[in-house]
């Protein structure tokens, strides 16, 4: 954790200035991975600190995420993480957009993908790294049912909100 004294304009005229913490987390990915001819997303479910800190669910429902490594570009890091999560490689993925998660104290951006796989075709076990100590558990789920469970709260982390969103639309809406 970083402490920055910035002096910046104030939108009413004249000069501010103030003192922030920045944690630095660097850059993420996430990739919604769909197979078009079902029309189904592989969704995964694992143990979240935030959400057991705050007495709340700590599965949760999310797309493949992770950080992108040094001299890796995003769509590089959204294949790999597609393998070692989910045991699919994607045919091909569509950039969706990127967003800051917490932009009120951390740089941390994460560049979402839309990748398209095809169910009956994994390449491997995913399930995560097991000395990155992941648990991971993937599940196919028809589209309609995940934005369901994004209206409903029960898909409520950021990155698959925004995903599945981003990709088809408020309601399945595009």
């Amino acid at each position: 954790m970083d402490q920055y004294s910035i002096e910046h304009e104030r939108f009413s005229g004249g000069r501010m200035s103030l003192e922030r913490e920045h944690i630095e987390r660097g850059k993420g990915v996430a990739v919604l991975l769909y197979d078009e001819s079902c029309d189904e997303v592989l969704l995964i479910e694992q143990f979240r600190i935030g959400a057991a800190v705050c007495e709340d669910e700590a599965w949760l429902v999310e797309v493949v995420a992770g950080m992108i490594d040094e001299g890796e570009n995003a769509e590089a890091a959204g294949r790999r993480e597609s393998v070692e999560e989910a045991g699919y490689a994607p045919t091909s993925m569509t950039y969706l957009g990127k967003y800051y998660a917490t932009p009120g104290g951390s740089s941390e951006h994460i560049t979402v993908y839309l990748g398209l796989v095809d169910k009956s075709k994994p390449v491997g076990d995913g399930g995560g790294v097991v000395t990155e100590h992941e648990d991971i558990r993937r599940f196919w789920l028809p589209r309609k049912q995940a934005l369901a469970w994004v209206q409903n709260g029960k898909i409520n982390s950021g990155a698959p909100m925004l995903a599945l969103m981003l990709a088809f639309g408020w309601q399945g809406v595009v």
